[in-house]
């Protein structure tokens, strides 16, 4: 429904192909749960212009570590990102994975999806704030004792992101 509402506005945009990499440090606090960091990734395959808001569209692979009781869970996504100056929204899937055990002998993972929306000021000074919730797919997990993690966390925008490939 979404995409047939988009439709007239991308018709009349311009579209320019321009691949460009930028790595991220985020830190947070996971609610129920503790402190969480981890490091994302993201691939910019193109922008649409369209007025004023340009709009980047790519990836993102994204790895966060949460400690809960003494315990690490690792989040591993990978993620569809569109991304404005002020807002960025990701979507994807991936999986929770911990080991547990003497000496961490064993480990469990669990599969999910992950949801993820930024807000920020046109500043570079001005940290992006993150909400995120990474959904458990088959609900129930042991090793959380709930069916999602939900998060903030914050990072700041990069000066300029390398760029790879640009259609001139």
């Amino acid at each position: 429904m979404v995409v047939f509402v988009m439709l007239p506005c991308v018709a009349h945009a311009q579209i320019n192909t321009k691949v460009t990499l930028s790595p991220r440090i985020k830190v947070g606090w996971t609610f129920f749960t503790g402190f969480t960091y981890g490091l994302e990734f993201n691939v910019g395959l193109f922008t649409i212009k369209h007025e004023n808001p340009e709009i980047n569209v790519g990836f993102s692979p994204q790895y966060m570590l949460v400690n809960y009781k003494g315990n690490v869970h690792s989040l591993i996504s990978i993620n569809g990102v569109l991304e404005a100056d002020t807002y960025r929204l990701m979507l994807g899937m991936g999986q929770a994975f911990t080991k547990w055990g003497f000496n961490g002998r064993n480990s469990n993972k669990a599969f999910g999806y992950n949801i993820a929306l930024s807000l920020s000021t046109d500043s570079r000074h001005t940290p992006w704030v993150e909400g995120n919730v990474f959904v458990l797919k088959n609900g129930y997990w042991e090793f959380y004792g709930r069916p999602y993690y939900l998060s903030t966390t914050m990072y700041f925008r990069e000066a300029d992101p390398y760029v790879v490939y640009q259609k001139k």
